[in-house]
């Protein structure tokens, strides 16, 4: 028990006086017990005040001692030696020295309150004596437990590939380059999935990189997460291509919200995801929210009937997609096409829809008819690789004779044959429809029948625009034998070289230049062939003549000598040669020479 504290168990004198005062039949004996008794604890307990009093002096000076030694290792204040054992201080240094003192403790107003005199105290410039260093070790201190996080650059480079290093992947050397261009292009690129959240980590905040290519790389469902955090805090991305990444009704989840929320994405390519029914439901409530998408792709997703309530609401719901693609799907069915129709004609933004390759026949031709007819903003249509007949494409052309907005229509690849061509050919013309916009007919692996000839030059010659792109046209030929005059022309060189003896070898080229470009008879022509001593044939000159005919059965020179000199551009005029003198020396040398040979023989 603490020496300092009073006893619980002890009674106080005066309250055991008034205690037994009262009390009748206690003899004096027992008075005089107690008055010994009250004796004895008063000065008991004088002895514990003054016990107590000392403790609370001694404590008193102990505390003044530890405060007077950790002021000094604050503030490095040092004791000084007595000043009346060493040196006697008058009483004017004695004054100066309170007034120095003085003046640095108002400077420190803290030090006001410090109990303690000036004589055991030497105080130094904190400022000059202690300078406030740049970094006093607070920052570290706040991470102890968890590393300080490091600071990258807007680009994402550096942040990409410490990233990568920290999850043990192979890095992409070439997203160096990437990352300082306006695109990610990562197509077919066989990523591993983990991959994208160092990826999207680092486009968190890159200024330049607007689109995004991962085709034809498999991606997880985290993937997607990381994916769809990118789209909720990047502002710059306008187009996303994930055809070929087979994230499926999962993945599309995941991308939910980032679709839904996104206000700069204008391009989603999901074609080849494995969408089908589930997926396509989760999209279609993202891209009604949407309101920035304007191109979306979902071809090869397995859309069948399934999906016809839910592509209803995509084409009635949104405001700003532009162009649709549906191909390599199955949505031929009358019920598909019942439902499809009625999102088609309360759509006003919708401007290229392709349904190519989706089997589409007979069962959904009075709808198309009817999107034909009634659309006023459709401007492109793709109907290639279907089922379409020759009465299916008759009823077609009558709608596209109608039509007064289409521009591009394609419809090649398809069964129909030349009877089915040359309806659509003609629905275009302006005696049929004068105010159609169509600029484009695609009619590829489509063969005509010669009819369409006289179709096609109309339409060239009052729309010289329209282009229009058949696969042929059956028997469109023109016989063209050899060049007649050609093969006479050189007939006639030939025999008026014919003959053994030199001198009576001519030129036909040389006869044909001395020809004038005028018209003559055909025996004038016969009289300047023999001048010239040209041995021809009777019957080539015969054919010379029908061949270059002119009027009123005459010989065309000017006819002749163009043909001549177009197959024979070199041929040149003849020119005259220097005769040859010989000289007396040679004579008289040919005359000795002779003569030696008589001598000789006799």
């Amino acid at each position: 028990m603490d020496p300092l504290k009073k006893s619980e168990n002890i009674i106080e004198p005066e309250d055991i006086s008034n205690y037994y005062l009262d009390y009748e039949g206690w003899n004096k004996k027992e008075w005089e017990f107690l008055e010994n008794e009250e004796e004895e604890k008063e000065e008991i307990k004088e002895e514990l005040d003054i016990f107590e009093d000392f403790l609370v002096e001694f404590e008193d000076i102990a505390e003044e001692k530890i405060e007077e030694e950790e002021l000094r290792k604050v503030i490095d204040i040092k004791k000084e030696k007595d000043v009346s054992e060493e040196t006697l201080i008058t009483s004017e240094e004695e004054s100066i020295v309170s007034e120095e003192l003085s003046v640095e403790s108002s400077i420190h107003p803290c030090l006001k309150d410090i109990d303690i005199s000036d004589s055991r105290l030497k105080l130094q410039n904190l400022y000059t004596m202690f300078p406030i260093p740049d970094d006093p070790g607070l920052v570290p201190a706040f991470w102890t437990i968890q590393e300080r996080r490091p600071s990258y650059a807007d680009d994402g480079i550096m942040k990409f590939f410490d990233l990568v290093k920290t999850f043990y992947m192979r890095p992409i050397q070439a997203m160096e380059d990437m990352l300082r261009t306006n695109k990610i292009n990562l197509q077919y690129y066989g990523l591993d999935s983990r991959i994208i959240k160092p990826l999207s980590e680092a486009l968190m905040k890159n200024p330049t990189v607007n689109t995004i290519n991962l085709t034809g790389n498999w991606l997880s469902e985290d993937a997607c997460y990381h994916l769809n955090e990118l789209l909720l805090k990047n502002n710059i991305i306008h187009t996303l291509l994930l055809s070929g990444c087979k994230i499926g009704a999962n993945g599309v989840a995941k991308l939910y919200d980032g679709i839904f929320t996104n206000e700069t994405l204008k391009k989603l390519d999901l074609s080849d995801c494995n969408l089908r029914k589930e997926g396509i439901d989760y999209l279609v409530q993202a891209i009604c929210n949407n309101e920035s998408i304007e191109t979306l792709l979902l071809n090869h997703n397995h859309l069948d009937e399934s999906c016809s309530d839910a592509l209803q609401k995509l084409v009635n719901c949104s405001k700003t997609i532009k162009h649709l693609e549906l191909s390599w799907n199955s949505l031929y069915t009358t019920e598909t096409w019942k439902k499809f129709i009625r999102g088609f004609e309360e759509n006003e933004t919708l401007l290229d829809l392709d349904l190519s390759w989706n089997a589409l026949g007979k069962e959904c031709i009075s709808y198309l008819r009817r999107l034909l007819l009634r659309s006023l903003i459709l401007k492109k249509l793709h109907l290639n690789g279907n089922r379409f007949t020759n009465d299916d494409v008759s009823v077609i052309a009558r709608a596209l004779s109608r039509n007064a907005t289409l521009e591009e229509l394609y419809i090649g690849d398809n069964p129909f044959k030349a009877d089915g061509a040359f309806a659509l050919v003609k629905a275009i013309t302006p005696e049929k429809s004068s105010e159609s916009q169509l600029r484009i007919l695609d009619l590829t692996n489509i063969w005509a029948n010669k009819n369409i000839i006289p179709e096609l030059e109309t339409i060239q010659n009052s729309k010289p625009w329209v282009d229009i792109r058949l696969g042929g046209i059956f028997s469109n030929y023109k016989i063209e034998g050899p060049d007649v005059k050609a093969i006479l022309l050189k007939r006639a060189n030939y025999e008026a070289m014919k003959p053994k003896k030199k001198r009576r070898r001519k030129n036909f080229g040389h006869f044909v230049l001395s020809l004038s470009d005028d018209l003559i008879s055909k025996g004038k022509f016969l009289e300047l062939v023999q001048n010239f001593q040209l041995n021809l044939s009777k019957s080539l000159l015969n054919e010379l003549m029908i061949a270059f005919t002119g009027i009123k059965n005459t010989v065309d020179q000017g006819l002749l000598k163009s043909v001549y000199m177009k197959q024979y551009p070199n041929t040149k005029l003849p020119t005259e040669k220097p005769k040859k003198i010989k000289s007396k020396k040679r004579k008289i040398k040919k005359k000795e020479i002779k003569e030696t040979n008589e001598e000789e023989n006799l």
